[in-house]
């Protein structure tokens, strides 16, 4: 059993790890180079979609930004369509920002798992390759749950 950062077949799957995470990295950021939305309106949107909605003032202090900042964003993301602002149910005087669909689609797919294209990668394997994987994750998952020695 390898157990050794030195052993060779170790060194050689951590290369290969590394080399598929750069790919993936790559493959993963080339949505967040495209978004037309700042890095401040992306953290403000990501708050929303995992809130489910919030108050301005909730937003201000979970994002440590100043009310006058958080109108702003606010503002700017309402105008993209990519959140609502409504009246607050509990006070009519305040409002509540959630997330659109267009808005929670943009936050799945900069930091959601991409399901289709890691579909498409893994049915391009063979079974061979596929039953490796498969015997390899498991193993991945068993010594990260802290299970016994395979």
């Amino acid at each position: 059993m390898s157990g050794c950062s030195e052993d060779p077949v170790v060194a050689a799957v951590l290369r290969l790890g590394a080399e598929v995470g750069e790919h993936a990295l790559r493959r993963r950021l080339t949505p967040l180079l495209s978004t037309p939305l700042t890095v401040q309106q992306l953290r403000c949107l990501t708050v929303l979609v995992v809130e489910g909605s919030a108050t301005p003032h909730r937003l201000s202090d979970l994002l440590a930004v100043t009310p006058a900042t958080m109108t702003g964003l606010t503002d700017r993301l309402v105008r993209a369509g990519m959140a609502d602002r409504v009246p607050d149910a509990r006070d009519g005087r305040g409002r509540v920002l959630s997330p659109t669909a267009a808005g929670q689609q943009v936050v799945r797919e900069l930091l959601a798992a991409d399901v289709p294209t890691d579909a498409a990668v893994l049915s391009a394997l063979t079974d061979e390759e596929l039953a490796g994987l498969r015997v390899g994750f498991s193993g991945l998952l068993r010594v990260l749950r802290g299970g016994p020695p395979g």
